[in-house]
């Protein structure tokens, strides 16, 4: 009997050029890049920041797949993508913090992202089963690192180079949350934080979790999971809608004139179809 074989979408916040983890038998992780990307600094540009990753998931679905994994802890836009489809919609931060506190007493969240976007975490946080496990939250970086994101010399290209000057900054973070949170554990507060997860889990000796392998691995089972879809008890009356913001955003700017912050998380890049 030959095997049907299961697609996830991993919507590419993080920008990954392949995902962290292997597909099991049956199952085929496609990425999906977002044409229309914002840095969510705060809760006016975390709006955009969801447009763009709820177009993307629209791409998806349209396609046919059968999972849609958000590779962000923010989990940008799920709950919109619920709304959108019957079929499971797997996001990194909830399935990072479930998981945490499911094989943890307590967990401390170490981010390399400034104080400024707390309320992303805030909002995981208090939203998601297990989110009281969370003893603290702790951020590496000051304002002026969002303004290098997408640059080389930014955080998240000097983790994606394994840089020791950067792994022994965040270890030593993580030793502190740990000695100040008394927490058994570390959930890593970035999907794009990868790179460095195997360096600081020799380091420090404990559990440092990823949510990115986390997530991917939650929409790996829920790809494989026998059970049917869930009933949706409304229709969405305006799907599509997000493709044509997007679409008519980018011919609005016409490209080469558009506003460009380069970043490889979630920052405006000229794309399009």
């Amino acid at each position: 009997m030959t095997q049907t074989t299961r697609t996830i979408a991993m919507i590419n916040s993080d920008g990954k050029s392949a995902p962290v983890a292997a597909d099991p038998p049956g199952v085929i992780t496609r990425l999906y890049e977002l044409r229309l990307r914002v840095l969510a600094r705060t809760p006016y540009e975390h709006l955009f920041t969801e447009i763009g990753t709820l177009e993307a998931a629209e791409r998806a679905l349209a396609d046919g797949c059968d999972v849609v994994y958000v590779d962000t802890f923010g989990d940008y836009a799920v709950e919109r993508i619920r709304a959108l489809t019957p079929r499971p919609v797997v996001g990194a931060g909830a399935a990072s913090i479930q998981h945490a506190a499911a094989e943890h007493a307590s967990y401390s969240i170490v981010t390399v992202w400034p104080a400024s976007m707390g309320y992303l975490y805030d909002e995981r946080l208090s939203t998601t089963p297990g989110g009281r496990s969370c003893r603290g939250l702790h951020h590496l970086s000051e304002d002026d690192e969002l303004d290098r994101v997408g640059r080389s010399d930014g955080v998240k290209a000097r983790m994606g180079r394994r840089e020791d000057q950067v792994v022994e900054s965040l270890a030593a973070l993580c030793r502190s949350a740990l000695e100040r949170d008394r927490s058994e554990a570390v959930l890593l507060g970035c999907t794009c934080m990868s790179p460095v997860a195997a360096a600081l889990r020799d380091r420090l000796g404990v559990p440092v979790l990823d949510p990115s392998a986390i997530g991917l691995a939650a929409a790996q089972e829920a790809a494989t999971d026998p059970t049917p879809p869930r009933s949706r008890t409304g229709a969405v009356r305006h799907s599509g809608l997000a493709g044509d913001v997007v679409e008519a955003y980018l011919v609005a700017q016409q490209q080469e004139s558009m506003w460009i912050d380069d970043c490889g998380v979630c920052a405006i890049t000229p794309t399009v179809n």
